[in-house]
C-alpha cells in the first residue's frame, strides 16, 4: 500500500485533520485504528455523555454537528445544543461512510495497529501484517490518550463482593440500589452525580469521593454566535486584563470566580484541580446538593460497606453501588511537548489550549498551505491537557503566543474567520463594524493583550 500520509488513530483529531486535507489538498491518506469503527474513546463513552462545548464548533470543518440550536429546558437551557454521545458517534461514523472513503483517497483499516519498531501495520484479528510506502508523514492522533472509565486500567483494588461499575453500566444496575458512591472529582463524576440527581436519587443516597475540588468553567462563556457576543468575546477580554495585572496565581482564580468566569461547587473548600470541565450554573447548584463528599484523598480499596483511602476510610451502606469514575482525561497528556510538526511526522496536538479538534484542522492547514517547516513550528506551540492553574495560564499564555505567530502567515486570518470549528469565528463574522459598545471590547481585548503576555510569563516561570 501507497500512502502520502499515515493517520494512526481514527478518534476526532484524526478525523479532524484528514477531512480538512481532503478539502485543501489532493492527498492520500491510510487510518489506522485498534477499535473496529471511527470515532476514538466515543465508541466506549457513557451513554449520558454529553459534548461540555456547544456542538456548534466541534468536529470536523466540511460537516456541521447538530441543529445549531440553542435549548430551551434543563440545565443548559439558553445555550446552544450539547450533542449526545450517541450523535457525535453517528456524525464520526456517517464522515467515514460518506466522506472518508467515498472520496478514493482514504484507506481504512480497523482493528489493526500500526507498529512504529517494524513500520507494519498488524491486523489484530489474523495477524498479517503490511508494510505501507509514505511518501509525506506519519500523522499521529494518539497524542491526547484520553483514559475512558470502561476501558482503563483501575487504580485501585475492589473486593470480589462488592458491586463496581464503570457509568457505562449505571443506567442497567441503578435501580436495584438504595445508595451509591461516586469515585471521582472530574467532569465523568459530575455527569454521573447529575444523572442520579435526574433520575430522583435522594442527594443524601449519594456518596461522593473527591480527592480534589475543581474549578469549572461557566458554559456562558463558551456561546458562539453574535447573540453571546459580550458573554463570549467580552469574557476573553476581561480575562486579559486580568492577566495583565494580577500578583498570583491564587489572585487570578479569585478574579476569575468573581467575575463568573470560573465556578466551584462548595465555596468552603478551595480548588488544587482545574481541567476546563464546561458546566452551567444550574448544574453546579444541583451538584451542591451532594453534601457527602469524601476528601481523604484517592481510594486504595473498596470493600462492602467500607472504601479504604489514603487518609482514613469511610463507612457505606450495604446496598451501596461504586461508579469508578476515577480514570483521568488529562494525565497522559500534561507533560506530553512533542512538537507538532517534526521530519516525517505530525504529532495531532492541542495548539489552542482544550480545543483538539480546531487544533488539528489548523494543523492540517498549514501542513497544506504553508512550506516553511520554522513557520509551522513557530505556530504550533503545544497546550497540553491541565491539571492546575498554573497550567491554565501556561497553556493560555502558549495559546496567545501561538495566535501571534499564527497572524503573521499570509491566508490564515481569513481561514480562521471562515472555520466552523473555531468558536470566536461565529460572533465576529456577525459582528457590525458600527457597533461602537462591541468594537469598544475588541479594543479592549487589544489593548491588554502585551500586557497579558508579559505577566502570564511572570506568573508561569
Amino acid at each position: 500500500m501507497k500512502t502520502d500520509y499515515l493517520v494512526i488513530g481514527c478518534g476526532a483529531s484524526a478525523m479532524a485533520f484528514v477531512d480538512t486535507m481532503l478539502i485543501e489538498t489532493d492527498a492520500t491518506f491510510a487510518i489506522v485504528d485498534t477499535r473496529d469503527a471511527p470515532g476514538g474513546h466515543w465508541n466506549d463513552a457513557y451513554p449520558f455523555v454529553r459534548l461540555h462545548q456547544p456542538s456548534r464548533y466541534y468536529g470536523v470543518m466540511s460537516r456541521p454537528l447538530g441543529r445549531d440550536r440553542i435549548n430551551e429546558f434543563g440545565p443548559n437551557a439558553g445555550f446552544f445544543e450539547l450533542a449526545s454521545g450517541i450523535e457525535v458517534l453517528a456524525y464520526f461514523h456517517a464522515l467515514m461512510d460518506e466522506v472518508f472513503l467515498p472520496s478514493g483517497r482514504v484507506t481504512w483499516r480497523p482493528l489493526s495497529e500500526w507498529r512504529d519498531d517494524g513500520g507494519v501495520i498488524v491486523n489484530l484479528m489474523t495477524g498479517e501484517t503490511e508494510r505501507p510506502e509514505v511518501s509525506r508523514a506519519i500523522v499521529d492522533g494518539r497524542r491526547l490518550g484520553t483514559e475512558i472509565p470502561l476501558t482503563y486500567r483501575r487504580r485501585f483494588e475492589v473486593a470480589d463482593d462488592l458491586a463496581c461499575i464503570a457509568p457505562n453500566d449505571l443506567p442497567r444496575q441503578a435501580a436495584r440500589y438504595s445508595n451509591f458512591a461516586v469515585i471521582g472529582g472530574g467532569k465523568t463524576a459530575m455527569d454521573t452525580v447529575l444523572w442520579l440527581l435526574h433520575h430522583n436519587v435522594d442527594p443524601g443516597s449519594i456518596t461522593w469521593v473527591r480527592p480534589r475540588d475543581s474549578w469549572l468553567l461557566n458554559r456562558r462563556i463558551s456561546q458562539p454566535g453574535i447573540e453571546f457576543f459580550d458573554d463570549m468575546i467580552g469574557a476573553v477580554a476581561r480575562q486579559m486584563e486580568i492577566l495583565a495585572e494580577v500578583p498570583d496565581l491564587d489572585a487570578f482564580a479569585k478574579e476569575m470566580e468573581a467575575e463568573g468566569f470560573w465556578l466551584r461547587l462548595d465555596k468552603d473548600h478551595w480548588p488544587e484541580m482545574m481541567h476546563q470541565a464546561v458546566t452551567s450554573e444550574a448544574e453546579v447548584t444541583a451538584l451542591s446538593r451532594v453534601e457527602n463528599v469524601v476528601r481523604m484523598g484517592h481510594v486504595r480499596r473498596a470493600e462492602p460497606g467500607r472504601l479504604i483511602l489514603e487518609k482514613g476510610e469511610v463507612a457505606l451502606p450495604s446496598d451501596t453501588l461504586v461508579i469508578d469514575c476515577a480514570a483521568s482525561a488529562a494525565a497522559a497528556n500534561i507533560d506530553d511537548r512533542a512538537p507538532v510538526f517534526s521530519p516525517g511526522r505530525i504529532n495531532l496536538q492541542m495548539i489552542r489550549m482544550t480545543q483538539p479538534t480546531f487544533s488539528a484542522a489548523l494543523i492540517a492547514h498549514l501542513e497544506a498551505t504553508v512550506q516553511d517547516e520554522e513557520v509551522k513550528r513557530r505556530a504550533t506551540g503545544v497546550t497540553p491537557m491541565i491539571d492546575t492553574v498554573a497550567d491554565w495560564v501556561d497553556r493560555r499564555l502558549t495559546t496567545s503566543l501561538n495566535e501571534l505567530a499564527l497572524g503573521e502567515i499570509d491566508g490564515v486570518s481569513d481561514w480562521l474567520a471562515a472555520c466552523r470549528l473555531n468558536a470566536s469565528a461565529h460572533a465576529l463574522s456577525e459582528l457590525d463594524p458600527s457597533d461602537e459598545e462591541k468594537m469598544a471590547v475588541l479594543a479592549r481585548l487589544s489593548a491588554a493583550t502585551p500586557g497579558a503576555r508579559e505577566n502570564m510569563r511572570r506568573l508561569v516561570s
